[in-house]
């Protein structure tokens, strides 16, 4: 089972030279990459919301659900963990000039409406952070600097997702034990990723943040750590999915069990990450019962076949039926 480390994991340096000059004249001056909030808030320009294409964002959330059928037809469980926006959810430290048009406004619901009538489970993590968020204003679901989501933002993803397999896959019972999990502790953020692409001059203004992470703690009558070849769930994903972050040992003592990860950064795409784990020797070892695919919605309308994606880009074509060929096997 593949599972790999890097800590910038966002495709700016592929941004679309559109997007750049998408940039408003008075945040030119600061990056062509970022946009400068409120209360220290950075915003990757690659998130567009002023403007979506909507053939275009039918057409990927359709294959998107197509992708969901494909697993589902290879004998798995296919659940999305469909991560909401940082833009979506922290719009009150936009830019006073941002506009959500009405197409980035259904991005979220759209894309969960189309899996879930592809038979995935979507956990709708866009109303779970909005409750979150509305009783504790000040819990740190996402970095202020960073395109990532905090340890909390991913155990409370991880909590939410299980509660849901656990309530609707009908998963019969593990013989391995899930991870054990201790107290918080805390975590720090150096820096962020965001400001990488702010002049030098005004790093020093933004500072290093702080989160809390679970500890984990060692397994009981085990001599080492749980191997990915016992698992029978298996996240697929970006950098937000990484170790460093939470979300799996979270996931792994809710559903009451070792999960496997593979996953990959952003610039790669989510889409050549899922082909490489169906290609890899663990899926062809154990298939698991249920695959756990990682999106970010602000991919959702970007194809396979964009240049974004670099040597990673396919025809949408080859991504569908790469999936039925492999999980066919």
């Amino acid at each position: 089972m593949t599972m790999r480390f890097d800590l910038v994991s966002r495709r700016a340096l592929l941004a679309a030279p559109a997007a750049i000059a998408a940039a408003q004249p008075a945040l030119a001056q600061q990056s062509a990459l970022v946009e400068a909030g409120s209360q220290g808030w950075l915003f990757p320009i690659w998130d567009k919301i002023d403007r979506v294409d909507a053939t275009s964002l039918r057409e990927n959330v359709q294959l998107i659900a197509g992708a969901i059928t494909a697993l589902r037809g290879g004998r798995m469980d296919a659940v999305l963990c469909l991560i909401p926006s940082r833009k979506r959810l922290m719009r009150q430290f936009l830019p006073a000039s941002s506009r959500y048009s009405p197409d980035a406004e259904r991005r979220y619901s759209l894309t969960m409406a189309e899996v879930r009538r592809a038979g995935g489970l979507v956990p709708d993590l866009d109303a779970r952070f909005r409750e979150v968020l509305t009783r504790e204003p000040n819990r740190p679901l996402f970095w202020k600097t960073d395109t990532h989501w905090t340890p909390v933002g991913a155990e409370t993803a991880a909590i939410e997702i299980a509660k849901q397999m656990r309530e609707q896959l009908g998963m019969p019972a593990s013989q391995r034990p899930g991870t054990r999990l201790g107290d918080l502790r805390p975590m720090t953020l150096a820096a962020g990723d965001l400001t990488h692409y702010v002049p030098a001059a005004q790093r020093p203004s933004y500072g290093a943040e702080d989160s809390m992470i679970r500890q984990i703690l060692p397994a009981e009558g085990v001599a080492s750590l749980l191997e990915d070849d016992v698992s029978d769930v298996v996240i697929v994903g970006t950098s937000n999915v990484q170790p460093r972050f939470g979300f799996q040992p979270v996931l792994s003592n809710q559903v009451l069990r070792p999960v496997g990860l593979s996953w990959r950064p952003n610039n790669v795409g989510p889409y050549f990450t899922l082909l490489e784990y169906l290609k890899s020797d663990g899926f062809r070892r154990q298939r698991p019962r249920a695959l756990i695919w990682n999106l970010l919605e602000p991919d959702v309308p970007t194809s396979p076949n964009n240049s974004a994606w670099g040597q990673m880009a396919m025809p949408p074509a080859t991504f569908l039926s790469e999936i039925r060929r492999l999980v066919a096997q």
